[in-house]
C-alpha cells in the first residue's frame, strides 16, 4: 500500500511540473508571436514562421517563396511596381485583382521582407507560402 501511495505522489508532482513547462511554454510563444506581430505588422504571420522555421532550421535553404504583395484600393501605377520587382528580384510578377503582385522567389528570407517593406512603404500587406523546393523548380 505505501509504494502505492509513493507512486501516485509522483505521478502528481511529474504531471504538475509538466503543466507548469507547458504553460510556460505556450506562454513564451504567444510572447514571441505577438513581438513578430509588432516587428511585421504587414507581413502575414504564418507565412513569418515558415520563412524563420526553414531559415534557422536548414542552414542550406534557398529561401523559395511564393510572394504576394498587396497594394492599398487607391495604388495609381501597379504596372511601375510589376516593373520595380522585376529590377529587384529578376522575376516577373502577375496582378492580381488590380492590386496584388504574386511571384516566385529564392533568397526571400526574414531580412529581405524587411528591406522590401522599407524600401516600398506603400505596401499594404505580404502573404504567400515558403517551401523547401528547390530553386531550379522556379525555372518555369
Amino acid at each position: 500500500m505505501e509504494k502505492t501511495s509513493i507512486n501516485n505522489q509522483s505521478k502528481s508532482s511529474t504531471s504538475t511540473s509538466t503543466t507548469s513547462s507547458s504553460s510556460k511554454l505556450k506562454t513564451a510563444y504567444e510572447t514571441f508571436l505577438q513581438e513578430a506581430a509588432t516587428l511585421f505588422p504587414k507581413v502575414d504571420q504564418k507565412l513569418l514562421l515558415n520563412i524563420l522555421q526553414f531559415e534557422t532550421t536548414y542552414q542550406d535553404w534557398e529561401g523559395s517563396v511564393m510572394l504576394k504583395i498587396i497594394y492599398p484600393a487607391t495604388i495609381s501605377d501597379i504596372d511601375a511596381k510589376k516593373d520595380w520587382i522585376y529590377r529587384k528580384y529578376q522575376r516577373v510578377s502577375t496582378i492580381e485583382e488590380n492590386r496584388t503582385l504574386r511571384f516566385k522567389a529564392i533568397r526571400m528570407y526574414i531580412e529581405e521582407i524587411e528591406k522590401l517593406l522599407k524600401e516600398d512603404p506603400t505596401i499594404e500587406y505580404i502573404t504567400g507560402s515558403a517551401t523547401m523546393t528547390p530553386s531550379y523548380a522556379y525555372a518555369t
